[in-house]
């Protein structure tokens, strides 16, 4: 036996390392809290958290039933529920004055319930349905361009668009009691140019979370969460990092709350995958009937509430109130960037029909092996491609194991 021929034989019983992500909690925080974890699962449970937001001002009566608001530039916006006409206001939360009145020529507000901004646009939700039976939800979509500085300002119907929508998983309309409501929305958002909405599920105490497809009409559902409560509000931090819903609770004591989502699955719109925390705000008999919530730093800024009659009495009167969530969400983390570390990533996540793959100028692997929610093998890619379709296979959640020479490496994505 040569010199040569004995050193290969050696090396090829070396054993080939394999690098996978460590599933679990990586929040110091969590009572689940696992130091080796490198990859966050969603399981992190944490403590009971009571934080009771600061009392910042009484709004006029022109807000008594405040619904929503938004911070959009340098200005911040709200809007009353179905009572007030298509109008909405920039107002100041530090001290309640209002500086504008907006309104949109030929609208209707049937129900708006929650307002939301991207850089350009505001955006308005009349998505309100207590009985389950609209079948005209929208949102409608004003430019910032059109707002202007003065007093009162009407925007002209061809400066505004409607976008309608309706629940892909409704069938049903017809009329249902109120505490039987599952397709009724408070809360929404707008991340990377997608609408999101947050249900507020009478029923069963959960919220659905839904994306709007402009291009089809349908508002599709990626992912349901027990909130434990009714979710009346939501915003997302300036560096796109935090999520808050804001709710109350109606049953037994009155109370409000909010849940902090953070450090969700990379790259993909699935924000509940991530860390899940709820904080108590108080009796709604202090705190009141909270229906709006917006982000003025990344961690910071106000929540609103209607004034808040029970028996014909007045506890709370419509006010804003001073939020810092910065002791549980610091500001180092909470990425929502896909990550590099794991040397690839499958895009988009969660997809429809195909994938593609970026190895971040690594070299590509040798092969890929997609594998089931059940762990088994799919698809044995010899020659990796730049596009990969997936389009015969079920909906479910696949790994993609990619082989290097040396090591193995995984990512996970959903197939809706």
């Amino acid at each position: 036996m040569t010199m040569k021929f004995f050193l290969l034989c050696c090396l090829s019983l070396l054993p080939v390392s394999e690098t996978y992500a460590q599933p679990g909690c990586p929040d110091p925080q969590a009572l689940n809290y696992i130091a080796s974890a490198t990859s966050n699962d969603g399981s992190c449970q944490y403590p009971a958290t009571n934080y009771v937001p600061t009392l910042k001002a009484l709004l006029p009566d022109t807000l008594v039933e405040i619904s929503g608001q938004v911070r959009a530039g340098a200005n911040w916006y709200a809007h009353n529920d179905g009572s007030d006409g298509s109008r909405f206001y920039r107002f100041d939360p530090e001290n309640g004055s209002i500086a504008q009145i907006i309104h949109l020529k030929q609208a209707s507000n049937k129900d708006w319930e929650d307002i939301a901004a991207s850089d350009t646009h505001i955006y308005i939700g009349d998505v309100g349905n207590n009985n389950n039976n609209r079948q005209d939800l929208g949102i409608y979509r004003i430019p910032l361009s059109k707002i202007g500085n003065t007093s009162f300002v009407s925007i002209e119907t061809s400066d505004w668009s409607f976008i309608p929508f309706s629940y892909e998983d409704q069938t049903d309309f017809s009329f249902q009691p109120a505490d039987s409501a599952v397709f009724d929305c408070e809360a929404m958002i707008v991340l990377s140019g997608k609408i999101h909405l947050f249900t507020k599920n009478r029923k069963e105490y959960t919220t659905t979370h839904y994306v709007v497809n402009q291009s089809n009409g349908k508002a599709e559902k990626l992912e349901t969460f027990p909130c434990d409560g009714l979710i009346t509000g939501a915003d997302v931090s300036p560096d796109g990092k935090l999520i808050a819903l804001l709710g109350y609770d109606l049953r037994n004591i009155p109370k409000v709350f909010a849940w902090l989502l953070w450090d969700w699955q990379a790259g993909s719109d699935l924000f509940f995958t991530g860390n899940k925390r709820r904080i108590e705000l108080g009796s709604a008999f202090a705190t009141g009937q909270a229906e709006g919530v917006g982000f003025l730093g990344n961690r910071t800024g106000y929540i609103s509430n209607e004034r808040t009659v029970a028996g014909g009495v007045t506890f709370v009167e419509q006010s804003t109130r001073w939020f810092d969530f910065g002791q549980w969400v610091p500001e180092n983390v909470g990425s929502q960037e896909p990550s590099t570390a794991s040397g690839f990533k499958v895009f988009p996540n969660p997809f429809v029909q195909s994938v593609r793959f970026d190895f971040f100028e690594h070299k590509k692997p040798h092969h890929i092996r997609v594998l089931n929610q059940s762990g088994q093998v799919v698809l044995h890619l010899n020659e990796v491609p730049e596009v990969l379709d997936m389009s015969t296979l079920p909906s479910g959640t696949y790994s993609f194991e990619a082989v290097w020479e040396t090591y193995i490496q995984v990512f996970k994505a959903l197939k809706m």
